[in-house]
């Protein structure tokens, strides 16, 4: 951390050149200091006795876990002030009604966080995830400001097991005073980091907003023939997913277009990415095995195809709804993408190896509710249990109780950030 600081100076005179050459950053630096303004003011004209807390959220994702918790917080006590560092999420959120003021987390110096806890009066610093800020989370604890980690995500071996890593992680999660996470393993990988006292288990609230979503949805984004046929969903897959997916649809669908009739079955695909380059190559390799398939935003008469490739963003979760299988994307990347929503939804699902990153990828595996796919001949098999009635039925139901027995994360958080409520 000393070396961090040391360099602060250089990274803050080199910020104005680097926001030259990005925007998202340019953004930040110039919206910045306005937003605490307006946030200030905010905070200057509260009721009197309301406590400020901060929830952070790095980007749309993070948002989407705090949502539940925000929702909970008694806003006739506490003042809530939302803090956001992506510029995409900024934009669109600033004026949401699940906070009482919202602005840019400031950047990562000594300076900058120590005026600006003093001037928002911060009483409780809140993040989700894995965005912690070293410095703010230093001189927050300084400050005697109550820290708090939600949804904390322990994952790898490297993290505490690897000497320097290990040592560098204890010495940033020690200046927190709660620490909330949402499985035992999760916690045990933790106690390898810090105090027992100070880990709790809550579960993760990413669930509850994505049940909250599945009972608002209307899923009316495809016609009932999706539902009627056995649906196989490929969802935010990425370029090192396709040798393992199409080899497998090679096998599985060796007739192309025509296999696909006779066993009565459609396929969805969503790419991570919509650019024409990932839509073209999908298209390419389906074309290579037979299949015809048309894009979503093109089409106005859905029920006449087999297959959709979906060409907009923001609509994936809601189409698990028509999906039996879902295989998840990025196991074969950095790591697999979120798994709650084809579960909710009660899919079977299967996705590449490097799956460790998300925590209920690992619980449905070991329940033997997914399967880790290694190749093409994995991929086959894994198609095979559409046609496997009875068998694919049973993991349905067994997902489907998996969930239902799951207890809300977002109550049993605020319970534990604010105990003498």
């Amino acid at each position: 951390l000393s070396l961090y600081w040391l360099l602060s100076p250089v990274l803050w005179i080199l910020l104005p050149v680097f926001s030259i050459f990005n925007p998202k950053l340019r953004h930040h630096f110039f919206h910045e200091s306005p937003s605490w303004k307006k946030a200030g003011k905010k905070i200057d004209d509260r009721s009197e006795g309301k406590k400020v807390v901060l929830f952070h959220a790095a980007s749309t994702g993070e948002f989407e876990q705090l949502q539940p918790i925000l929702k909970k917080v008694d806003r006739s006590r506490y003042f809530v002030l939302l803090t956001f560092f992506s510029p995409t999420v900024f934009i669109k959120e600033k004026e949401t009604a699940l906070a009482d003021a919202v602005c840019y987390h400031p950047f990562d110096f000594p300076w900058s966080a120590r005026i600006f806890f003093r001037k928002m009066e911060i009483q409780y610093y809140i993040i989700t995830r894995n965005d912690i800020w070293p410095t703010h989370l230093f001189i927050a604890r300084n400050m005697k400001i109550k820290t708090i980690l939600i949804n904390a995500n322990i994952y790898r071996d490297s993290h505490y097991k690897s000497g320097v890593l290990q040592g560098i992680i204890k010495q940033i999660l020690v200046n927190f005073d709660l620490i909330c996470t949402g499985s035992e393993r999760l916690k045990n990988n933790l106690l390898q980091l810090v105090p027992s006292e100070k880990v709790k288990v809550t579960g993760d609230s990413r669930l509850d907003q994505v049940l909250a979503r599945k009972t608002n949805s209307t899923s009316n984004q495809l016609p009932n023939t999706f539902r009627e046929s056995k649906t196989l969903l490929l969802g935010s897959i990425i370029p090192s997913d396709f040798p393992v997916i199409f080899s497998g649809m090679k096998q599985y669908y060796s007739q192309g277009q025509q296999s696909l009739a006779e066993k009565n079955q459609r396929m969805i695909i969503v790419p991570h990415e919509v650019g024409s380059a990932a839509l073209e190559e999908i298209e390419n390799q389906l074309n290579r095995i037979g299949i015809k398939a048309v894009h979503y935003s093109k089409c106005e008469d859905l029920e006449k195809y087999r297959v959709v490739i979906v060409d907009m963003v923001g609509i994936l979760a809601e189409l698990y709804a028509y999906s039996d299988i879902a295989y998840v994307g990025a196991g074969f990347g950095a790591g697999v993408h979120s798994v709650l929503e084809p579960a909710v939804y009660s899919n079977h699902i299967g996705f590449g190896p490097n799956y460790h990153i998300v925590d209920m990828a690992v619980t449905l595996t070991e329940m033997g509710l997914s399967q880790v796919i290694n190749n093409g001949d994995d991929f086959n098999g894994f198609l095979t249990l559409l046609e496997k009635k009875e068998e694919l039925s049973n993991i349905q139901g067994m997902m489907e109780e998996f969930i239902n027995n799951q207890n809300p994360a977002a109550e049993l958080i605020i319970e534990n950030i604010f105990p003498n409520d």
